[in-house]
């Protein structure tokens, strides 16, 4: 890709994302067509995803912080996540960029 093409649209992506309009409205209100924002969006996203996929010959993984064990279970989770083994649970709202990550790397693996 040309790389002042790939410039002009990443510009373009963090003007409509500080406008604080909707893409609808930012793209009519600069005569640019959804799909046509949506189409670079997903082609400069998985240009900037091949030089990991490329070079990654060993599975990638991220850090998650686990709470000490306890022999007391939480009586009260708001959300209980089980998958292939693994089990987390969230007793707060807040923790939902855990679940987040969690979910993110299971689904990789």
């Amino acid at each position: 890709m040309d790389e002042s093409k790939r410039q002009l649209w990443e510009g373009r992506f963090e003007e409509q994302a500080n406008s604080g309009m909707t893409v609808d409205t930012w793209c009519a209100e600069k005569q640019i067509s959804k799909h046509t924002f949506y189409y670079w969006k997903q082609r400069i996203r998985k240009e900037k995803m091949e030089p990991i996929e490329k070079n990654t010959t060993t599975p990638l993984f991220a850090k998650l912080e686990m709470p000490v064990a306890s022999d007391e279970r939480i009586t009260e989770a708001g959300l209980i996540i089980r998958w292939r083994g693994f089990e987390l649970i969230l007793s707060d709202h807040r923790d939902i960029s855990l679940a987040t990550q969690f979910i993110r790397q299971l689904s990789q693996s």
